[in-house]
């Protein structure tokens, strides 16, 4: 058994105690190793295997007589379609509310995907929660169940012996962003604040209130770069606010402590420290537990209580490791309904398709999906004076590896297309608008979504196609558009998106209907309202702008249109393409499974390199 990160001193004449602090972030509805998609279950992660985790860390703490809390820090509903399926089949004991219950949890913090499908929903999911729900920087007459804080109170024995309470603040706040990321879901009712000015409030009146100690659960990441004004990745801001003692971070499904952010100055990723603040970071889909011990003292019974050690690590499920009967059972009726309505059909495939390639050159699946908005925005636009604006789509690139591993690809069988196949598609609860662009505006789009690639040099082997820090969904395609993509130049924005003075930038020829692109042309582009708020760190689009505010979910557009006698289920050609004859090579880490569709990439002349430490296929492609 692994004890307790530290022992009290046994010299010392202070009083102390240990309080344990184990955290989950990012869940997604993880609930049971299953893939929805492939109908199949799976040997990785979730909350029935993460529980027995957690009982052996509360086993540790009950050892060392230590106090012990369980936490969450949000993204909790959504991620699955099982998720998606409780929305509109709502049931009396949402199982992950249920199982979350069942494990005993303390506090729960809330996540931006929280609110993707509505208000009602998440109201009626928290108001089961038997722990409190937390957010100070949120406002919403729909959600009364959500405090800004809490003081929990905890009996103990201190080292001396003497009973005492221990009170805990926790404070929970999530990026301002999500106002305008949720802005169908949350306008007219909720607001949500700056969160660092939040933050300190809360903080300072959980101590009023009697805290010996402050716990924040900080739906953000650690910043890997300059984010600039509008930044949504402030956990080191977050660690240095006054009265701050530990810190549970997430959103951005990366670990702390460990490499992941081995290269982000003013933190320890081998202590878990930034500053003297503990931080952890447990990934997403209960693929690890954070765990937090901190060691008090008091010199005498009417002073503070101070933290004289502190450690941070994280927890991984074993092979050992056996799923929780209690939690299979309370998502097992769900889990079947669920199954059922997903293998539903909903279309034919004339041919295959997957996004194995999907970051080296165009995938038919973006295309349809492209193909899917515009039918939607031209029905919705049918006879009004928007039907004149020439109609784009743009369509972000997903389910291609990254931080999700080897297993985050899609590949759709050629016949019977099912609903569980579109729910790999399309994993969010998006909706399919419209914004009106300016051509000089949509330069600047093609831009910001060519941050994805590396900059390139000629005649240095082996350098990586795609930078590791940009998920794949940043990178927009514009269909209806052509444009060269070039490698070898350096970007005209950087990371944070702030232009970069006298950089000439990497997109080049842009052009619609075979003519160079008017700057100052208007056009309508079919978007989803995540892009239109800005979501993936682009600039968003103000209310005069977003021209068509369609209730329509992307999932079923795709299916409408893939429904309609007339659809091409490969429309449209391909919109982007990278400059060739080059003569440079690069690396790109995809599925192993890509090794058996080297053929649509021929003309790159891909190599099989082995595989990465993660367990992609590294190919040499030739550009």
């Amino acid at each position: 058994m692994t004890k307790i990160a530290f022992a009290s001193d046994p010299n010392t004449t202070d009083a102390t105690l240990t309080l344990r602090l184990l955290a989950t972030s990012d869940l997604h509805m993880q609930l049971i190793a299953y893939d929805y998609a492939n109908d199949r279950t799976t040997s990785g992660d979730s909350l029935a295997r993460l529980a027995s985790v957690i009982r052996q860390a509360r086993s540790e703490a009950q050892v060392a007589n230590a106090i012990c809390l369980l936490v969450d820090n949000g993204d909790t509903l959504q991620g699955t379609p099982l998720g998606g399926y409780l929305v509109d089949h709502p049931v009396a004991a949402h199982p992950m509310i249920a199982a979350m219950n069942a494990l005993g949890y303390d506090a729960l913090g809330i996540g931006n995907h929280d609110f993707d499908h509505g208000l009602d929903h998440l109201s009626h999911c928290l108001a089961q929660s038997k722990a409190p729900v937390l957010c100070a920087n949120l406002r919403s007459g729909k959600l009364p169940m959500v405090q800004g804080f809490t003081v929990l109170e905890r009996s103990c024995t201190t080292s001396l012996g003497v009973a005492h309470t221990l009170r805990i603040g926790i404070v929970s706040v999530l990026p301002q962003q999500t106002a305008a990321w949720n802005r169908h879901q949350l306008e007219g009712q909720a607001e949500v604040d700056p969160p660092l000015p939040a933050l300190s409030a809360a903080v300072a009146a959980a101590r009023a209130a009697g805290a010996d100690v402050i716990i924040v659960l900080a739906h953000m990441g650690i910043a890997q770069f300059d984010e600039g004004e509008d930044a949504q990745n402030q956990i080191a801001e977050v660690a240095r606010v006054k009265g701050v003692d530990a810190v549970v971070a997430g959103h951005t499904h990366l670990r702390f402590p460990g490499p992941d952010h081995g290269d982000v100055t003013g933190i320890d990723c081998d202590t878990g420290m930034i500053g003297d603040v503990p931080v952890v970071m447990p990934g997403c889909s209960a693929s690890e537990l954070g765990v937090i011990d901190l060691s008090l003292s008091q010199t005498g019974p009417q002073t503070g209580w101070r933290i004289c050690a502190r450690a941070s690590v994280l927890r991984k499920p074993d092979g050992a490791s056996a799923t929780d009967r209690t939690i299979e059972t309370l998502v097992q009726d769900a889990h079947d309904k669920t199954r059922a309505h997903l293998r539903q059909p909903v279309a034919a495939l004339s041919r295959p398709m997957h996004s194995y390639f999907a970051l080296a050159q165009p995938s038919p699946i973006p295309a349809m999906i492209a193909a899917a908005k515009r039918l939607a925005i031209e029905r919705a636009v049918a006879g009004t004076e928007m039907a004149q604006l020439p109609l784009l789509a743009a369509v972000a690139t997903t389910a291609t590896g990254g931080f999700d591993g080897p297993e985050n690809f899609v590949s759709l069988p050629a016949g019977q297309l099912e609903r569980r196949h579109i729910a790999g598609l399309i994993p969010y609860a998006n909706q399919v608008w419209a914004v009106r662009a300016s051509g000089a505006r949509l330069r600047d789009w093609l831009e910001r979504s060519a941050l994805l690639f590396n900059v390139l040099c000629r005649d240095v082997p082996d350098q990586m196609l795609v930078d590791p820090k940009v998920p794949g969904f940043r990178f927009d395609a514009i269909y209806g558009l052509t444009y060269q993509i070039d490698l070898a130049s350096p970007p005209r924005f950087d990371a944070a998106g702030r232009a970069i003075s006298g950089a000439a930038g990497r997109v080049r020829d842009i052009r619609w209907q075979g003519a160079p692109l008017d700057p100052d042309q208007e056009f309508l582009v079919a978007v989803t309202d995540h892009r239109a708020g800005g979501g993936g760190a682009f600039r968003a689009f103000n209310d005069a702008d977003t021209m068509v505010r369609d209730e329509l979910a992307l999932d079923q557009a795709l299916i409408d249109y893939l429904k309609d006698p007339d659809c091409a289920v490969e429309p449209a050609c391909d919109p982007w393409h990278f400059k060739s004859g080059t003569g440079m090579s690069a690396f790109l880490h995809t599925a192993p499974d890509a090794l058996n569709h080297l053929g649509d990439i021929a003309r790159m002349r891909p190599e099989a390199c082995g595989y990465s430490a993660d367990g992609f296929i590294r190919l040499r492609l030739h550009l």
